[in-house]
């Protein structure tokens, strides 16, 4: 059936809806709840986006649900998230759009957006504590780091450091710590890198690592940063059970790079290369 690929918000923008509708047709496309609620809630265009994710999902795309549900999911039934796509929903969905180009409201839509980072806030805000471990445990990281600059070439270098280094470490144990409260049997919960929580939480490690380096080098735009890399996570954190990942973003570009080196990462629709054509007949 060829390759997989996820679609973020930038490519999603930046294509016409006729180009996205006949790459959907001869691709596995997967359009996910967080690019709707992007969608839904864009302070530009918002019903052009939401039209254009309507036709494209119609002209054969298919939709996965959000981050935070498959985490909530992998800690309900304490295993592993299968295959992204619910096959069997597919129809359905496909149905509901032809019915209802708008199956859910602006105020259902905007409450889903904030919602979708509340776990990874809730870790960023323990930040200080991670910063005084990471200086107390690996000081040398952090100096090696700091001797280069910010362009995108070595924010690139750094990012794939600060992954070398977290996946040294036990993402069961942070489970523990950050995600004991959303299942009742957290010793049973994330315990290997087959879990989608497990990549989740990688890429918190990562970017706290990232927000370390900019406040130990004094950058003020530290915050900001990371806001944006969070954003990020939710397409990145699919690439853990797809091939490949469209984004326009450099930042997100990077740390996709990093944190799944082996993935493929595209600009544009014109970069994908015929391997990820499928053969529906």
């Amino acid at each position: 059936m060829g390759k997989y690929l996820i679609l973020d918000k930038s490519v999603f923008e930046a294509t016409s809806t006729s180009k996205l509708e006949n790459f959907a047709n001869n691709h596995f496309l997967i359009l996910s709840d967080d690019l709707y609620y992007e969608c839904a809630t864009t302070t530009s265009n918002k019903e052009k986006m939401l039209d254009r994710f309507r036709s494209v999902i119609l002209s054969g795309a298919y939709f996965c649900t959000s981050c935070k549900e498959i985490v909530k999911k992998e800690a309900q039934i304490l295993q592993p998230y299968g295959f992204l796509v619910d096959l069997k929903e597919v129809p359905a969905l496909r149905k509901t759009f032809q019915k209802n180009s708008r199956p859910y409201n602006p105020d259902q839509a905007q409450k889903k957006l904030e919602e979708e980072l509340d776990m990874a806030q809730r870790i960023i805000n323990n930040a200080d504590g991670f910063t005084q471990q990471l200086l107390r445990d690996d000081p040398e990281l952090l100096k090696e780091a700091r001797m280069c600059d910010n362009s995108n070439s070595i924010r690139l270098e750094r990012l794939q450091k600060w992954t070398e280094f977290v996946d040294t470490q036990n993402m069961h144990e942070s489970a523990q710590v950050w995600l004991n409260d959303i299942t009742e049997q957290p010793e049973k919960f994330c315990l290997s890198d087959k879990w989608v929580t497990w990549h989740f939480l990688r890429l918190i490690h990562i970017l706290l690592q990232e927000r370390t380096f900019l406040r130990q080098s004094g950058d003020n735009s530290s915050a900001y940063i990371i806001e944006h890399d969070l954003q990020d996570i939710k397409y990145i954190l699919l690439l853990s059970r797809t091939d490949g990942l469209l984004t326009k973003d450099k930042g997100c570009s990077s740390l996709a790079k990093a944190a799944f080196p082996d993935k493929d990462v595209f600009s544009s629709l014109d970069e994908v290369p015929n391997e990820y054509l499928c053969n529906w007949d």
